[in-house]
Parts: structure tokens; sequence; C-alpha cells
């Protein structure tokens, strides 16, 4: 559209700097968040033994043995979710914007698979973990996570890591700040970031801001995870295996046009192995 100063067209120019695009920021590390130490080499598919286990009672003093014969249970993660994107990028397009759109393209792509992946990540917690017992909406959110974690301790577990709806977490950070020592107290005013808190992090997971959530469980159903009535996701990182097999990142010459294609490929697979270390904190209406 032409731009005129009363009845002189003066130049129009294109920015040759993109305006970013939002995601979702990254809450997933293997060995802080979750893990991949069951990844073993090449495979669609790995099982995990987990040895059959009984509760040892005391008798009389002066006694034989009984043997008890082994036996375990196969957990299975299913590498199942694939993520592509591919873009086309026409050379007449590329030759007439000071837009390097092949790379710029790329990249896009990479974040909008890293973001699939991390919301699928999150739908595996919320869908295999244990739901919490408790149900009414939060209003005292140090009280609520500490009952919580009891849930966890009586079934002989322990908890590491919080992932927090933006709402609950906007209300850990107003009680929290006010909990600490001075020097605590100071960094979480000027981050905004609870870190470590009750004996567990805290992080704001903005990916259950969304409605919902899909990926492939273990048995290869796709699964459509509600996230509307999740305040947080209280679990051991070791109890979720997030497993990659494969990754790719290509800028291709197409053979249909001319021009070039802009692909990224990832293979996941995600597992909640125990869900005794994993709670699920929801609220009713």
């Amino acid at each position: 559209m032409a731009v005129l100063i009363n009845t002189q067209n003066v130049d129009e120019k294109y920015s040759p700097i993109l305006e970013p695009n939002l995601f979702y920021e990254s809450v997933f590390v293997p060995g802080a968040t979750c893990t991949d130490q069951y990844q073993t080499g090449p495979a669609g598919g790995i099982y995990v033994h987990k040895l059959k286990t009984s509760a040892v009672i005391p008798g009389k003093p002066g006694r034989d043995f009984t043997d008890e014969e082994t036996g375990d249970d196969l957990i299975q993660i299913l590498l199942n979710n694939n993520f592509q994107k591919s873009k086309k990028i026409y050379n007449v397009q590329a030759a007439q914007v000071g837009v390097a759109l092949g790379n710029e393209n790329l990249s896009l792509a990479i974040q909008e698979c890293s973001e699939g992946r991390q919301i699928a990540g999150v739908a595996c917690l919320v869908n295999e973990g244990t739901a919490s017992a408790t149900t009414t909406a939060v209003t005292d959110p140090k009280k609520d996570a500490v009952d919580v974690r009891a849930e966890l301790v009586k079934a002989k577990g322990s908890a590491d890591i919080v992932l927090c709806s933006p709402a609950y977490y906007a209300m850990i950070l107003k009680q929290a700040g006010s909990e600490f020592t001075p020097n605590t107290n100071e960094q979480i005013a000027l981050t905004g970031r609870v870190g470590q808190w009750l004996g567990m992090t805290f992080i704001e997971c903005a990916m259950l801001a969304e409605t919902s959530g899909k990926y492939y469980d273990y048995a290869g159903t796709l699964k459509t995870v509600d996230f509307s009535k999740v305040d947080y996701i209280m679990y051991n990182h070791r109890a979720l295996s997030i497993i990659d097999s494969f990754e790719a990142a290509r800028l291709r010459d197409a053979e249909n046009f001319v021009g070039t294609k802009a692909q990224v490929e990832m293979n996941t697979g995600f597992r909640v192995t125990n869900k005794a270390l994993v709670r699920v904190r929801k609220h009713t209406a």
C-alpha cells in the first residue's frame, strides 16, 4: 500500500530482522526433570525389568531359610511419537526478500517440533501419573504441596520436581517470597523464579496453560489429555522416561519445484515407569 505525505509517494522498506515467534520454555532436561537412563542403542521399543518384591516379617531365631523364587514385571517404552515439520521455500521468494528464508524457516521448524515434544511429555505425566487424593481448589499453595508430598512419602516414594501451572506458580510467588531468608527473597523478587522450596525444585510449566495435549502411549494409542484442571505435577524425575531415537534437521533442494524444503524430524518415546512416584494435583469445578 502506497505511503503518501501530502501528494508525494515515499519509499517503503521491509526490515531484514524478523519479529521472533513465541514458544513455551522447555522444561524437560535429562538428569534434572526426566531421565534417558534406559536408552540402550538402536531400538523401536525398550523393555525394562522390575523385580517383584515382598516385605519381610520377623521370625524366631534359629531357623532355616525359606527360598523365594525371583520374578519380575516388564515395563515397555515404545519410541512411537514422531514429530515432523516441512516448510517450502520457492527460490523466487528467497531471491526477492532481504531475509534468509531457508535458515529462518529451518530454525522455526526446530522450535515447532521441540514445543510439540514438550507438550507430549507433559501429557504423558498427567495421563500416566497417579491422581492426587485432594481435588478441592488450592487456597494455601504451601500446605497443599506438603500434603501431596506426604501422599508420595506414604507410597515409599520421594519427589524432587514440581511442574506448576501458571496460576499455581503465581500463588507460590506471592506466598514463598515472604517466607524465605532475605537473600533468597531478593532473588525471587528480581528473577520471578522460586527454584528450591520445600526440598523440591518448583518450575513454571507454561504448557499447562494449554487446554489439552496429545501423545502416543506405550500401547500405541493416541491419547488426548485434559490439562484444564491441573494445578501441578509433583514427581521424582527418574520416574519419567523421555527417550529420543532419532533427530534430523536439513535444508534440501526440492524435486517438484525450484526451491528448498526446510525439514525437521524427531522421534521420541514417553513413559512413566513408576506411577507411585508421580502425583497429579487437579481441582474439580
